[in-house]
């Protein structure tokens, strides 16, 4: 196996995850604005929303008005959770909070030996970019999360206007470091990763955590059976 120049690396339930369910910080938002629900319900209202969401990129928005097409597209998600929960009318402003609560580190973790490898990497000389569908909102998590000065890049699906599975935003990372398919290994734990990878040509790694290190986002899609990945 030839040894890569690089590694694409996913965000969520990759380097990070959250502290605890989707449901249970919507659940607590939620009681904020006077709303009692159960998380559990929210989980899989949640789960069920996401799942039927079109992809999270934007290709005719300009970055002007970027944020306002990722914080309406994140309303939808919420709005849709809720009235699975039978709320037909959310309150003024709970989406904005919720928004705003996930831009924030505190849901937040790194997994506990993402630091360490991402360091052993970069000494190796290994170039690390991570391709996310997510929005501009992970630039600032990684930085207050302290990853972000051990990477090279961070492209996220919002901005580039596309989304894995499609093989666009691994490309563009790519022409980003300026190598081939042969010379980079995708590192993910869903299928979207896996088939974006399959479809730019990346040998692609699979990545399958144990239970009870962080709490997966509820709607993180399920990954095939494969052993854990842990270069040296």
């Amino acid at each position: 196996m030839t040894a890569p120049q690089a590694l694409l690396l996913d965000a969520m339930g990759t380097l990070i995850g959250l502290r605890r369910s989707v449901g249970e910080f919507y659940a607590e938002v939620a009681l904020e604005h006077g709303l009692e629900l159960a998380p559990e319900q929210l989980d899989r209202c949640f789960a069920e929303a996401y799942r039927q969401a079109p992809p999270l990129a934007f290709p005719s928005t300009a970055p002007a008005h970027l944020e306002q097409a990722e914080r309406h597209w994140w309303q939808q998600r919420i709005q849709q959770t809720f009235q699975g929960a039978g709320v037909s009318q959310l309150p003024m402003g709970l989406s904005s909070d919720l928004f705003d609560r996930f831009a924030s580190p505190e849901p937040w973790a790194v997994y506990p030996e993402v630091a360490a490898a991402l360091e052993r990497w970069r000494r190796r000389g290994l170039k690390l970019v991570v391709v996310s569908n997510f929005d501009q909102r992970l630039h600032r998590l990684l930085a207050l999360l302290g990853l972000r000065e051990l990477l090279d890049g961070v492209l996220v699906s919002s901005a580039l206007g596309v989304a894995k599975p499609d093989p666009e935003p691994l490309q563009r990372a790519l022409a980003l470091l300026e190598l081939s398919p042969p010379q980079v290994w995708h590192l993910g734990d869903s299928a979207a990763d896996r088939d974006a990878a399959a479809a730019a040509g990346i040998r692609y790694l699979q990545l399958n955590r144990p239970e009870g290190l962080l709490v997966r986002p509820a709607a993180a899609a399920a990954a095939p059976a494969a052993p854990p990945f842990a270069p040296n």
